[in-house]
């Protein structure tokens, strides 16, 4: 039997790989190769809805990338751990069918979620994401996996 070894750092972004919910498959190709493959990985998820937690299962700290219609302005940036994206998340439906609150509750009855979850997303508006807001995407994300990775290697 062929294990395949899991890095304790998993990102995790969520969209389609057809506009206008691309935002997550985008960015997660843009990570793909830019973190150590022993400590990060970087998945790409089309659309996963309950499947995301297959994909969570395993890993320390799962770092959840998505697009958000919070009501916020456009180009915000929402940076949450555990619990604090539950209010984001659980009174906005989801082009995925079966919505991240309802994947994350799900999880959590199962018994399936990570020690550390964290999630970090982009809030769009009716436009595609300028150059900047992505770069400050990409930011955002490596200072999660940054903070994860100290978190990740402590005894």
């Amino acid at each position: 039997m062929n294990a395949h070894i899991h890095p304790p750092v998993r990102v995790l972004c969520i969209g389609s790989p057809q506009e206008p919910d691309n935002l997550g498959f985008l960015i997660g190709h843009t990570l793909i190769g830019h973190f150590n493959p022993d400590q990060v990985e970087v998945l790409a998820l089309d659309r996963p809805g309950p499947r995301l937690i297959e994909h969570m299962r395993g890993a320390d700290t799962v770092i959840l990338v998505d697009a958000v219609k919070s009501g916020a302005s456009p180009g915000t940036l929402h940076n949450l751990e555990g619990h604090a994206l539950d209010g984001l998340v659980a009174h906005h439906t989801s082009s995925h069918g079966f919505g991240l609150a309802e994947t994350l509750a799900l999880a959590e009855k199962m018994g399936e979620l990570p020690a550390h979850l964290k999630f970090v997303g982009l809030e769009i508006g009716s436009e595609s994401p300028s150059p900047d807001n992505i770069i400050q995407l990409v930011k955002a994300i490596t200072e999660a996996v940054r903070e994860a990775s100290s978190v990740s290697s402590k005894p």
